[in-house]
């Protein structure tokens, strides 16, 4: 027997037994954050839409701190439509400026079918949802979208997020729905074009269907692509407020489900700070704007287009959308000039989360 087998047991005090248990389960719960982590920042990335590159225009340095650019896209992707080459276009657009030194965010939804003129390749459409697709860069098929926000909004863009809207419906479904105030009647129809029926004006829980149908109709709407835009402002709030509920073990939980329908240049670091800043903002601090102008008459062979107004849009952008920067006149906007609307315009405003965010009873 060795001498150390005959030295008098220590006994452990009750305290310390207590240290070393929580010190134990913290190393635990360390080691399974690690690797939760781990598996976001692995299952993140770019995929098709590839990097923002150098010649992309982006916030300037001494700014950087202060304000961030975000390009946030839906894709469609119907691989049943053979001028596609199988990849989506960008039917849903938005530009989000985060000022992280007031605590606020501003949103600029720019119409899927805004004309960008024949200069900027579009494969024939003259629209802005087929930049992506048909752009010169085919690695990097999101920067092709980021240069037309660059030259034609004169607006940087830091960061983006896709969507693939094939599995949209999935992912509200793995969300367990979204509770929204519908603020009208929402029509929809078969392939035919057909009236299946409407989503009831109220306040409800919609499933996935149903939410691709709000955020993606524009059939049976007199104003089409606008009173979608307008639809899916009401969407983002009833979004907005059930994530400021959502406890981060639910979204751990759920973020399986749907983080492969994403793609993005975000670090994960970077999204969970970004997360914990919006879950913290006031829906008064959140606005909207939609791109003010028209639906065009034919032009230069194309229609179904839609003009932006820039002497309406550049207010806007200056007063919303550029917190430090100086302001950029109409005539230096690099939107295409001399459109004739040929249903009239819709004016551009500037509306606040806080009003849309109708409270559930």
């Amino acid at each position: 027997m060795d001498n150390y087998s005959k030295l008098p047991k220590k006994k452990w005090s009750t305290g310390k037994k207590t240290a070393v248990i929580l010190v134990s389960i913290l190393l635990v719960l360390a080691l399974i954050a690690g690797g939760v982590y781990l598996y976001f920042e692995l299952s993140l990335n770019e995929g098709e839409a590839g990097k923002l590159t150098p010649e992309v225009e982006t916030t300037e340095t001494t700014k950087a701190k202060d304000v961030e650019y975000i390009l946030v896209c839906g894709i469609d992707d119907d691989e049943e439509d053979p001028s596609r080459s199988g990849v989506g276009r960008t039917d849903l657009i938005m530009l989000v400026c985060y000022d992280r030194k007031v605590g606020s965010m501003s949103i600029l939804q720019i119409p899927r079918d805004t004309y960008v003129g024949e200069e900027v390749p579009t494969g024939g459409t003259g629209k802005i949802n087929a930049v992506y697709s048909h752009g010169a860069d085919t690695q990097n098929r999101i920067s092709n979208l980021a240069k037309v926000i660059n030259s034609q909004f004169k607006l940087p863009v830091d960061h983006y997020v896709t969507i693939d809207m094939q599995h949209f419906r999935e992912i509200i479904n793995v969300l367990g729905g979204i509770q929204m105030y519908v603020p009208w009647d929402v029509p929809y129809f078969d392939e035919n074009g057909n009236q299946l029926g409407v989503i009831p004006e109220g306040d409800q829980l919609i499933n996935g269907s149903q939410a691709e149908i709000i955020v993606r109709s524009r059939k049976g709407y007199a104003q089409g692509d606008i009173k979608r835009l307008q639809a899916q402002q009401y969407f983002f709030a009833a979004v907005f407020r059930t994530m400021k509920t959502f406890p981060m073990s639910d979204i751990i939980k759920v973020a399986p489900g749907f983080i492969n329908y994403f793609n993005t240049d975000y670090k994960v670091s970077e999204l969970i700070s970004l997360a914990s800043a919006l879950q913290k903002m006031d829906s008064a601090n959140i606005g909207f704007t939609r791109c003010p102008g028209g639906g065009l008459g034919k032009t230069n062979g194309h229609s179904g287009m839609y003009g932006v107004n820039a002497e309406a849009l550049a207010p806007l952008l200056n007063d919303h959308f550029r917190p430090y920067s100086d302001p950029v006149p109409a005539a230096e906007l690099g939107l295409p000039t001399g459109l004739v609307y040929a249903y009239g315009e819709i004016p551009g405003e500037y509306q606040s989360m806080g009003d849309l965010n109708i409270p559930t009873e």
